[in-house]
This record gives C-alpha cells, structure tokens and sequence, in this order.
C-alpha cells in the first residue's frame, strides 16, 4: 500500500554543514534506489521531510534515520495511505546549500519555494510546512 509520512528532524550539535550537504546528496540517492518520492525542505536547525512509498519501506528509511547518530530528534507529525504519489520526484531543497551543482539538491529560496512543491499538495500540508518556516524567521 502506498503511504505518505510528514515528519521533522534536527541534526545533531556535531553536524556540519558540510556533512548536512553530502547527507543530502545521499539521501536523494538512496531514496531514488528505493523507489521514494517527496521533498525535503532545510534550514539549518531543521528539516521538513514529506516522504511517498510503499509503507513497510517509509517505516524502516524513517526508522533507519532516527537511529543515525546525525539525528538529535525526529518526529513523525501524520501518516496516511494516499491514491497515488503527489511528488514526481525525490529532491532536498537547502537554504543554506553550496552553488555546486548536486542531483536533486537544490537551493530553497523564498523565490523559488513555490517550484519546490507541487501543485497538487493538499493545504493541510501546505500549511504546515509555511508555518514551519515562518517559526523560523523565513517568508515564504
């Protein structure tokens, strides 16, 4: 069954950025081996992550990142089944990312927030992720 989980991660004090920027290179993929679509928008104290796939495959990556010692704290805020996949693709938006060009990662801007998204994004999660980021001084 397809399923769609929303959560939030902190890294841990020792993360640098750097590491931030090779994790996400990883994470896009290692989510593109395992047939996983969604987003992952970053400022530096956090991560919104909306994450699509089979669910037994959703809970084990999500659990396997809750036990990386890069993690401070992971919570998962809703999961659902969903129809079909609301992302066509897996990608990590950074706000603070290098100008070096990376497979599916990219620089989150408040000019281009509205292209990390889709479309058919329900406002409910819309929503949250705007909120997110306004708790974090960024207008989007």
């Amino acid at each position: 069954m397809l399923s769609q989980m929303i959560y939030t991660s902190t890294s841990a004090p020792h993360v640098t950025l750097e590491n931030k920027i090779a994790v996400a290179s990883y994470s896009v993929a290692t989510c593109h081996e395992l047939g996983l679509t969604g987003r992952v928008l970053v400022v530096p104290e956090m991560a919104i992550n909306i994450i699509e796939g089979p669910e037994p495959v959703l809970n084990a990556y999500v659990e396997a990142i809750r036990c990386d010692s890069r993690i401070e704290l992971l919570i998962v805020h809703h999961a659902q089944h969903i129809e079909a996949h609301e992302f066509d693709d897996y990608s990590v938006w950074m706000t603070y990312k290098s100008d070096e060009p990376m497979e599916g990662v990219y620089r989150l801007t408040a000019d281009n927030f509205e292209q990390a998204l889709p479309d058919n994004l329900p406002l409910k999660t819309r929503l949250f992720i705007e909120a997110n980021f306004a708790l974090h001084g960024l207008v989007v």
